[in-house]
């Protein structure tokens, strides 16, 4: 694409993206005029209300507004209420599109990354694994989010501080701060309760806390059961997508003195018969989709999380801030399906597991430097070990033949190690934040198939090594009193994982192991500027990431399922806008836009007169969209809050463009994506919340108010229809 090209994507002719930019000349032309008249009015009120994040350096606070990372901060509270699962609450954010497989099966676009090339963090620690799923998956559905005190959302490539797979973005789900008591004991809990009427759907989850001067414990288990999902007012009801689900957290935390805590803490979440439904038999045939031939396909997984952190401060001298983790993470996973005729009849199906542990251990300690700046640092290591298997049945689920191995290798280890440094200070007026991080991975495939049809023979063990060096460099500066102009040049790398190196089975394709493929490597440049002038609050923000060796899946062969991979070169860039203004003192609104164009190198089936030719066949190269590319979308919020009340309500609007610059491998996925692209849709809700006392408070939505049937682009279902939603909780 040219860079004229490019350029002219911003102003496609279409009417939703006119809209969006009439808005943005409106709303920016008034901010540039409050902010000459009144910029110093409020600031100190402005600079009292900038809460801090700890994810952009790895645990160590920064100011929201000053840091030079484009971020989003989501209070725990209201997500826990409004929302049944993580993936849902980033729903509407800048550059997020949170496509669903199934309804347990929600994963997020960032910046146009899905799966393993965005990072999930619990407290800091790392949930991503050698063997999560390039595409979008179910691994981010298995974090229960009662107790969480928020969410940090950092967009865009953070390598230098959480290392491979930070390439779309960083999500950070914070617990709770621990609450010590100044002499006596004191204990108290917290019971929640939902219900949603499209979803038929109920939770149900408790939690309690046990304080002393030195010591704090909380216990919380979550149960949630999901019924058949209601679509829209001509969709009604989708068949085999309900499922079960459960999740239990322990933390006890030691205060060593005011400056020192000890923390250890287990978490568990089962997810039972997760039903994959598109590619059954009861997927739909909306806008001219194809439904899937299986009878039946069931997803179990179970996520074990054990930890012990350890942090400090204001120590003094080169460790005068410090955070040490332990952790050793399992996580299990069972897929069941049975294949049918095309008359709808079973023909017989496999049962694959895999079974994978990560025992990793991770340091990182803040000093000052000798320039007065402050100086972060920090070593990792990880070993994760790997085995799967299975077997075939026949139509009447009788076990006919064992499998050699499972959607991965039968077994397998992947090492990780490194080392990382970055730093912050003034530069003149800039505040300067350089990195530099080294990684180094080692894979042993010791047995795994040699080819995707061959279900009796492996390989011989094989080694792979991977070698990293990467840099970023960020820089903000304060151009009037609490209003930032910040850049950044980031780079992210992902070495070949376990998945890529030996998976046979992808959601909606059959592919085979590839032991060739190099390591992918992204470069992002990005300009911001953030900050807020009287009632008004802004940030916006540009990107171009540039791709190198991409691990890119292309159909092996025209109207089939199997796919090829290979590395691939090519781009997404695009534009974030979010606006905030307080017209009074109980109204405000906020809108949010984003914009985003790819390109990536895929090859097209031509096995006539293809220039490149594989395994007997010939292809062509073409630069197409990236996978499940993300429309333009506009998120608008308004919100009554009358001061010194105990109630308040939102009207909300999320409008989705037309998806339908499809990548090749989109076009084949027939039982998701429409032969047209994804249909456009807008959705409106209201939704209100009142609190009693201290202790009580209920929330009250109903969503899509106009019934309207539709699909987040790539989805394996349709969204829900009109949906009643009340949920409560008491403090005890």
């Amino acid at each position: 694409m040219s860079n004229l090209n490019s350029i002219a994507f911003f102003f496609r002719p279409s009417a939703i993206a006119r809209w969006i930019y009439l808005s943005f000349i409106f709303y920016f032309t008034c901010l540039y005029v409050q902010r000459i008249a009144k910029a110093e009015k409020n600031s100190l009120q402005n600079d009292e209300l900038d809460p801090l994040v700890i994810t952009a350096k790895g645990g160590f606070a920064t100011s929201l507004r000053a840091s030079p990372w484009a971020i989003n901060r989501l209070e725990g509270t209201e997500v826990l209420h409004s929302v049944r699962s993580l993936p849902e609450s980033l729903s509407g954010l800048n550059s997020v599109m949170v496509q669903k497989t199934a309804l347990g099966q929600s994963s997020p676009y960032i910046r146009g990354f899905t799966g393993y090339h965005n990072v999930l963090l619990v407290d800091g620690i790392r949930l991503n694994h050698s063997a999560m799923r390039s595409g979008p998956n179910q691994y981010w559905s298995t974090v229960e989010m009662l107790g969480t005190d928020r969410l940090e959302i950092v967009r865009g490539p953070n390598g230098i501080i959480h290392g491979a797979d930070a390439i779309g973005g960083v999500v950070n789900i914070i617990s709770e701060e621990p609450r010590f008591t100044d002499s006596e004991t004191s204990h108290n809990g917290q019971i929640i309760g939902r219900l949603s009427s499209a979803e038929s759907s109920w939770t149900a989850g408790v939690k309690g806390n046990l304080s002393t001067p030195d010591w704090f414990a909380e216990l919380s288990h979550v149960e949630r059961s999901f019924g058949d999902l209601e679509g829209g007012k001509e969709i009604g009801t989708q068949k085999n997508t309900g499922y079960d689900s459960r999740g239990s957290q322990f933390r006890l935390s030691r205060k060593l003195n005011e400056d020192t805590r000890f923390i250890i803490g287990f978490q568990n979440v089962f997810m039972d018969d997760v039903p994959r439904t598109h590619k059954t038999i009861n997927s739909l045939t909306w806008e001219g989709l194809t439904p899937g031939s299986e009878i039946w396909r069931q997803l179990d997984q179970e996520r074990n999380l054990f930890y012990g952190k350890f942090s400090w401060q204001d120590a003094g001298g080169l460790a005068d801030a410090g955070l040490l983790t332990l952790t050793l993470h399992k996580h299990e996973q069972e897929r069941n399906r049975m294949k049918g005729s095309s008359s709808g009849l079973p023909t017989g199906g496999d049962f694959q597991y895999f079974g994978l542990e990560d025992l990793g251990f991770s340091s990182r300690f803040e000093t000052d430097d000798p320039w007065g700046g402050r100086l972060a640092y920090g070593a990792e290591w990880q070993r994760e070990s790997l085995h799967s298997g299975g077997y075939k049945f026949n139509s009447l689920q009788v076990k006919s033949a064992d499998l050699a191995q499972g959607p991965l290798a039968a077994d397998a280890h992947y090492d990780r190690f490194a080392l990382y440094l970055s730093d912050n200070f003034q530069l003149g007026d800039w505040s300067i934040e350089p990195g530099i991080r080294f990684s180094s991975i080692h894979a042993d495939l010791e047995r795994y198939y040699l080819k995707n049809n061959d279900s009796s023979t492996l390989q011989p063990t094989d080694k792979k090594n991977y070698k990293e060096l990467i840099g970023s460099i960020r820089a903000n500066k304060e151009i009037t009193q609490g209003n930032f102009v910040f850049l950044g040049l980031s780079e992210g790398f992902r070495p070949p994982s376990l998945y890529d190196l030996t998976s046979t089975d992808e959601t909606s394709a059959v592919e085979r192991p590839n032991t060739s493929l190099d390591s992918e490597n992204f470069i992002q440049a990005e300009i911001g500027y953030k900050g807020s002038a009287d009632s008004w609050k802004w940030e916006a923000s540009y990107y171009y990431t540039w791709i190198t060796d991409m691990i890119v899946r292309s159909p092996i062969e025209s109207g089939k399922s199997d796919v090829l991979k290979a590395n691939a070169n090519g781009f997404i860039h695009g534009l974030e806008i979010q606006v905030g203004h307080d017209w009074s003192s109980s109204w405000s609104s906020q809108f949010r836009i984003s914009l985003m164009d790819s390109e990536v190198e895929q090859l097209l089936d031509n096995n006539a007169t293809g220039s490149i030719s594989i395994d007997g066949r010939n292809y062509d190269p073409i630069d197409r969209a990236t996978t499940r590319l993300m429309p333009p979308q506009f998120h608008f919020v308004t919100r009554y809050a009358p001061p010194k009340s105990n109630w308040w309500g939102d009207i909300s609007i999320l409008a989705v463009g037309k998806a339908d610059d499809l990548s090749l491998k989109d076009e084949t996925d027939s039982s998701r994506i429409p032969p047209n692209g994804t249909p456009g849709y807008a959705l409106v809700g209201i939704s209100g919340g009142r609190q009693w006392g201290e202790g009580s408070s209920v929330f009250l939505a109903v969503e899509n108010l106009g019934d309207v049937d539709y699909r987040v682009h790539g989805s394996g279902l349709n969204g829900g229809g009109r949906n009643f939603i009340f949920s409560f909780s008491r403090s005890f």
